[in-house]
């Protein structure tokens, strides 16, 4: 191994090194291809004028079965060994910016492996509830774009050539293993990542935020920044009012047309369950009818008041609401 292990000793200590860099798990964010962040709101996270990401269901369930799957993958590959505990952040010896928190190392040597074993893979496990298509068959190399640039990563700042993901699928509740190389083609990757991840780092430095894009991560980051409302005008190119106002107009169409086509279909089904394409096998809908049971919040505060009081909650919203457009005059 040749990346240097950063000392860290507490949470916020850890969590302050790796603001200092771009980490393993941020790089897909940096590029825009997480489907869990933003290039907007991780810059200001580094910044330091966002707070840290609250942990959420999925990320809690990563955690907990980190050790399980970690075990399962041990069990199928007994010629290998595992170290680490998914908490230990390292740095790339040439470029300490890039820095990486593998689940786990693995090693050929059998029993107890030393510093002095050869390190011949980084492991990363992973869970999958159904809602991901980029997975492929078991023992592929295929796996969704943001997990490859995070072992890409992994194995950039270790040394090392191989990477495997064990993913834990579940709805089976079965494990399947992927694994990849350091090819050409990821090399060309790598030279990619490590330029955008570098120009990111100059972006804070000049204070340069990325553009702002159609993420909720971007949307929540622009509320958290903004949270008052101060009652004065604020002039907007003409462009984006422009580009604004298009935009709203064109989601309404889309959402009327929505509206019509799927009444035509609940026309065309009738009483039947599901919709099938003629010529073809293949479902276009399926209609279900069932109680919508849901607790009425009017009747709540009318018969039991006190209990409505001590169970309601505020919270700041922020919305934006299109201006009307001008009628016509003429």
């Amino acid at each position: 191994m040749t990346a240097t292990l950063i000392e860290t000793g507490t949470e916020a200590g850890w969590l302050a090194a790796r603001r200092e860099g771009v980490t393993a798990s941020e790089i897909a964010v940096v590029m825009g291809l997480s489907p869990y962040d933003s290039p907007f709101a991780l810059y200001h996270r580094k910044r330091g004028d966002l707070p840290e990401v609250e942990d959420s269901d999925a990320m809690e369930r990563g955690r907990v079965l980190e050790p399980y799957i970690a075990e399962k993958f041990a069990a199928l590959r007994p010629e290998f060994t595992l170290l680490g505990d998914g908490r230990q952040l390292y740095a790339h010896p040439d470029r300490p910016w890039q820095m990486a928190t593998p689940d786990r190392f693995v090693y050929e040597a059998q029993g107890h492996p030393s510093i002095w074993d050869p390190l011949v893979a980084v492991l990363e496990t992973k869970t999958d509830a159904g809602g991901d298509d980029g997975w492929g068959e078991d023992g592929s190399d295929q796996i969704p774009v943001h997990y490859r640039c995070q072992v890409l990563q992994q194995c950039d700042v270790l040394g090392v050539k191989r990477w495997y993901v064990a993913c834990l699928a579940m709805r089976s509740w079965k494990l399947r293993v992927y694994t990849g190389e350091i090819d050409d083609q990821a090399e060309a990757d790598l030279e990619l990542m490590r330029r955008e991840g570098l120009a990111f780092l100059h972006r804070i430095e000049r204070g340069d935020p990325p553009d702002i894009d159609w993420r909720p991560q971007t949307t929540a980051a622009l509320k958290h920044l903004n949270p008052k409302v101060e009652q004065v005008d604020v002039t907007v190119g003409r462009r984006l009012a422009i580009s604004y106002r298009a935009a709203v107009r064109r989601a309404a169409e889309a959402e009327q047309r929505k509206d019509e086509m799927t009444n035509r279909m609940l026309h065309a089904i009738g009483s039947g369950r599901r919709a099938v394409e003629a010529g073809t096998s293949e479902v276009v809908a399926t209609r279900s009818v069932y109680p919508n049971r849901r607790i009425s919040t009017s009747m709540l505060r009318q018969d039991y008041p006190d209990a409505a009081a001590a169970c309601t909650v505020t919270r700041d919203v922020t919305k934006l609401l299109p201006a009307k457009p001008k009628k016509d005059t003429a």
